[in-house]
């Protein structure tokens, strides 16, 4: 069965409006065509938010022996969508000491996904 689905392309300020149809099988999707894109980027944007979405991770975790009590991270890059709960889940476990300057892994590949999540600000020592 094919169906089409609009999103807009986030790989740049222009945000095509994507029509993109996808067969579904057994749940599985097979990207048919993609139309509105205005570069290369857009149809593989589209092809890898139907196929695996991903997204970058930001929250904020507790830090200790600094002036803020909580500490902005990110994933380093984009990890599946799939796997943010999980990711979350172990974020809560997670305690840093300062100082922490900003860019510093505060956990290193995350869910074995090869991408380390970084600090998004600096935390000085109290």
């Amino acid at each position: 069965m094919s169906t089409t689905e609009r999103f807009h392309c986030t790989t740049c300020p222009s945000e095509c409006l994507l029509a993109v149809e996808v067969e579904r099988d057994a749940g599985t999707a097979l990207v048919v065509d993609v139309n509105g894109n205005r570069c290369p980027r857009g149809e593989a944007f589209a092809r890898q938010e139907i196929t695996c979405p991903m997204r970058i991770l930001a929250t904020t975790v507790p830090v200790t022996g600094s002036d803020i009590e909580l500490l902005p991270v990110r994933t380093a890059e984009a990890i599946p969508r799939a796997l943010h709960a999980d990711a979350m889940v172990e974020l809560r476990r997670l305690c840093v000491d300062a100082p922490v300057r900003m860019g510093d892994i505060v956990l290193p590949n995350i869910l074995d996904t090869g991408v380390d999540v970084v600090a998004s600000l600096d935390a000085d020592e109290v």
